[in-house]
């Protein structure tokens, strides 16, 4: 039986609950020749999922062939795909050209920005995927070609079928197998792992010994929403790599100029956000810190903090039946939240002992007391 481990998907680096089903996917889908359409925000690895596609199956030592949509104008596309017969028009190769579809016989072509493919081109694509047969520009009779057909893009193509900017019957026809990439900010636990597989070829390629980040970029990697996901971490690292100046750790004046700019307004908008929620949550000075609690849930004194009257059970149990659980559940987690803020003014500290990060827990205090 296959593994997470199986080479094929050794390229896609991450574990967390999303990514690993996402590869268990991969290794079902990939020995079998249905189309699979890859949907999500740019640089979140769409071509790595191709690509693992690719290798999984007994197409793997035929040619994978990659197709930037957006990259190639209209008037070329078609025959950029499908090829064109000698002598079809001005400028043309000798002998004419086969096209990417035919070069890939027997393997892979990848079809990547699949929303900007001109509607006269998707009924072709149509016409392929029905009846796998091409017709190059120029010629009458139509060839017979074994290709599998991967394609992705960010767009939402529902919305796109909706508006009559792409076909149904295409969309249909490509939806049957769908895998959605997940962004970098749904799988923050992903990053260290994705900085350790980024640092090893930059240390390379730069003759560094850089092998760690220090706390303080830590923390920004993981506050920061990535915009532009996997590929603008990679992106920043690089950058990093130019302004290195030695040592073994990513230091925060190694960044780029903008997430150090964004670092610096979080840290003002942290700061606002902890002045105003003490205007409503003075902190409670003789109070131990939640964050003195030891393994065991106990203070220095031996003492446990008493949350059954804080909680004021009877109160939330009376409302079971005339709030919705979703109301009675926010009051309670508002209520909690009150207690820690009061008593622990580390916030780190706090976001730790409630497992969440401190982005998280800043969210949390805007919700209800802001």
């Amino acid at each position: 039986m296959q593994t997470t481990e199986d080479p094929s998907i050794a390229s896609i680096i991450g574990n967390s609950p999303q990514i690993l089903d996402l590869k268990q996917a991969v290794l079902k889908i990939a020995p079998r020749n249905t189309t699979v359409l890859l949907t999500g925000e740019t640089g979140t690895g769409k071509e790595l999922f191709a690509q693992a596609l690719h290798q999984g199956s007994l197409r793997r030592f035929k040619p994978f062939v990659r197709v930037n949509c957006a990259a190639i104008p209209e008037n070329l596309l078609e025959s950029e795909l499908f090829g064109y017969a000698e002598g079809t028009f001005t400028g043309g190769k000798k002998g004419g050209y086969l096209g990417k579809f035919a070069i890939a016989d027997g393997g892979t072509v990848f079809l990547d920005e699949l929303a900007e493919l001109p509607l006269t081109l998707q009924a072709k694509l149509l016409r392929f995927l029905q009846e796998h047969e091409i017709q190059r520009l120029g010629e009458s009779i139509p060839r017979r070609v074994n290709v599998r057909v991967v394609a992705a893009t960010n767009a939402n193509l529902a919305q796109l079928v909706k508006y009559k900017k792409f076909r149904s019957d295409l969309y249909y026809r490509l939806n049957v197998v769908t895998l959605e990439i997940p962004p970098l900010r749904n799988r923050r636990e992903d990053i260290p792992l994705l900085c350790q597989s980024f640092l090893k070829p930059l240390n390379a390629e730069y003759d560094y010994r850089v092998y760690r980040l220090s706390e303080g970029v830590k923390h920004l990697f993981d506050s920061y929403p990535w915009p532009g996901n996997v590929r603008e971490l990679h992106n920043a690292l690089e950058a990093a790599f130019y302004l290195f100046d030695g040592g073994q750790e990513i230091q925060m004046e190694h960044l780029p100029q903008f997430l150090r700019q964004w670092h610096g307004e979080q840290v003002q908008a942290d700061r606002q956000l902890d002045q105003d929620v003490q205007t409503v949550i003075p902190a409670v000075d003789e109070a131990e810190p939640i964050s003195a609690l030891n393994k065991t849930g106990t203070d220095s004194k031996g003492s446990r903090p008493e949350f059954a009257e804080l909680l004021q059970w009877q109160h939330y149990a009376s409302m079971i039946g005339t709030h919705p659980l979703a109301e009675i559940m926010n009051e309670m987690e508002a209520e909690i939240l009150r207690y820690l803020l009061a008593h622990e003014p580390n916030r780190s500290h706090l976001a730790e002992i409630l497992g969440i990060s401190r982005q998280a827990l800043y969210k949390k205090m805007h919700k209800y007391f802001v």
